[in-house]
């Protein structure tokens, strides 16, 4: 058996320290000056974003003369490294959006994180009436709130109307039960004499998404337990491999390799290789600009008897204050400043993500579109769901990820590839808390 790579313990971490405090100004750390207080923000995101981003921060610049934010990229896989070294070697920039939400509870039990609970009250901000259900609970651990966020996903199936009228479904009755799925990506999937696929109406991924619909959980945060072999997931699971009846799972990773980038003109669904997409609101803009032809409807993750319909996982990038750096004020006064309605809209209309205040959503800019009307309805459901909070999940996420791949592509049975793993996640719980002396 494989081990299990496990976030290493923050305090562990003592190989950097020395080297990291030797170069904590160019790490970011405020910087007090007879000007305004200086102070550093990492953001995740580039490109496009990242100048909206900075458009932003001139405005705060321009309107707040005491404060400066300084705004850099740490763009990609070396760049979220470089996160988890500067938390290791306490020289950490004073404002992070580059913490993943389910990374969120690992850094909070390690103490590296501001509780923001007391500058929301002092800036009286009602973090409840104003947060998407799903993300009130990922961007709270142990009760407390430690982040906050300026954008936030869905996720629902797009569907192209001319295949289901081809293969003589109902483009105006999308399916609405697991079952009905299966049945539709069956009618649409086409093959060659020799068994290659030409066409997949659907192919079910992401285990963790599919066992909430499903009515599953991962964790227990009553009992503080496991749950990896909830039948709920074991049922999702099975569902799954089911597929494999008509989509030899093989031959449909040789087909999905074919696959163009789903950014450009060439992506599957915009050719017509699949029939169904499971997307998020972002798919409206891709349309728009890559499969402008292309008749489409779109419906949620259908849920079987006794799930949860509508369901969205969230994720994504959120903001962090750390506690290494002195400028926390002034760190709340920005991240307060952006996380307000008006530059909420600006960056989450202007990228095409889902705003995460309630109130936002409410705006013409997504009332006014038919999808993204019907994201910020899903959006605002109480089935969405995050993070679980506990300080392994991200560990947990990858392993759920490799059981997927063990029922679905290697053929093993869910029942026992869910409880080993079931095992293995206790083993790795119990030695988490542990290492935080819980």
């Amino acid at each position: 058996m494989e081990p299990i790579s496990r976030i290493p313990s923050l305090v562990a971490c003592a190989g950097f320290t020395l080297a990291l405090a030797c170069s904590a100004i160019l790490a970011g750390c405020g910087r007090r000056s007879k000007g305004p207080v200086e102070i550093t923000y990492w953001t995740g995101w580039s490109g496009h974003e990242f100048g909206i981003q900075q458009r932003l921060v001139d405005s705060f610049n321009r309107s707040h003369p005491g404060i400066h934010v300084r705004l850099v990229s740490q763009f990609g896989n070396s760049g979220y490294q470089k996160v988890r070294i500067a938390f290791a070697g306490d020289a950490t920039p004073d404002l992070m959006s580059t913490v993943w939400a389910d990374e969120l509870a690992d850094y909070a039990d390690r103490g590296v994180l501001t509780p923001l609970d007391g500058y929301l009250q002092s800036s009286h901000r009602d973090f409840d009436k104003e947060y998407v259900p799903a993300l009130r609970q990922c961007l709270r651990v142990d009760g407390k709130v430690y982040a906050l966020a300026v954008t936030t996903d869905t996720s629902f199936i797009v569907f192209n109307k001319k295949i289901f009228r081809e293969v003589g479904l109902d483009p105006d009755r999308p399916p609405a039960t697991p079952d009905e799925l299966f049945r539709a990506s069956k009618a649409c999937t086409t093959t060659r004499s020799d068994g290659g696929i030409v066409r997949y109406g659907f192919r079910p991924t992401d285990l963790r998404t599919w066992a909430h619909v499903f009515g599953g959980d991962w964790y227990d945060p009553k009992a503080k337990k496991i749950t990896a072999n909830d039948p709920h997931n074991v049922a999702a699971l099975r569902w799954m491999c089911s597929f494999n009846s008509f989509l030899d799972p093989h031959r449909a990773e040789a087909f999905q390799a074919t696959f163009g980038n789903e950014k450009t003109t060439s992506g599957p669904f915009f050719v017509g290789k699949i029939a169904m997409w499971e997307t998020g609101e972002w798919a409206g803009e891709y349309l728009r600009r890559y499969g402008p032809n292309v008749e489409y409807g779109y419906f949620p993750l259908p849920a079987p008897p006794g799930g949860r319909p509508n369901s969205s996982y969230v994720n994504g990038s959120v903001f962090v204050i750390p506690n290494a750096c002195p400028h926390k004020k002034e760190a709340w006064e920005f991240l307060n400043w952006i996380s307000q309605p008006a530059q909420v809209l600006t960056f989450a209309g202007t990228i095409g993500n889902v705003p995460p205040l309630v109130s936002v959503g409410f705006a013409p800019r997504f009332q006014n579109d038919p999808l993204f009307r019907f994201a910020v309805k899903l959006s605002h459901d109480n089935t969405g769901f995050g993070p679980p909070g506990i300080p392994m999940w991200s560990t947990y996420s990858s392993e759920i990820s490799r059981a997927e791949e063990k029922a679905t592509i290697a053929g093993e049975d869910p029942q026992a590839v869910l409880d080993d793993l079931q095992k293995r996640m206790e083993r790795e719980f119990a030695e988490t808390n542990e290492d935080l002396g819980r």
